[in-house]
């Protein structure tokens, strides 16, 4: 009876062991699988076209500095064309009101 009980005791041990991490994992498993489901149906909706701001407008750009600007050609808004290489917004663009008057892009 004490040998049945230790082996138990043992089988025990091994299943609360083993079962734990799996469950675990099951659960992260679901959660990632959820997550992916979500990040997918994200990425495939349309985005909403929105109208380019007309930056050279309203920062009153000749037609002569407008044929050298990189943003005036470009489909981008012109703080994504002078974005940094590191990735972030160039200085003078923070306080550009081209920027701050752009609309916030919404989460559907």
């Amino acid at each position: 009876m004490n040998d049945s009980s230790a082996a138990l005791a043992v089988l025990t041990g091994l299943a609360v062991r083993l079962m734990i991490p799996i469950l675990i994992t099951v659960v992260v498993v679901l959660a990632l699988t959820h997550l992916d489901k979500r990040w997918r149906s994200e990425g495939s909706t349309v985005p909403l076209m929105v109208k380019k701001p007309e930056c050279w407008k309203t920062q009153h750009c000749p037609a002569s500095r407008r044929k050298d600007c990189p943003a005036y050609d470009s489909d981008l808004p012109c703080w994504q064309v002078f974005r940094l290489s590191s990735g972030y917004l160039n200085e003078k663009c923070l306080a550009c009101p081209v920027l701050i008057a752009a609309p916030v892009p919404a989460n559907g």
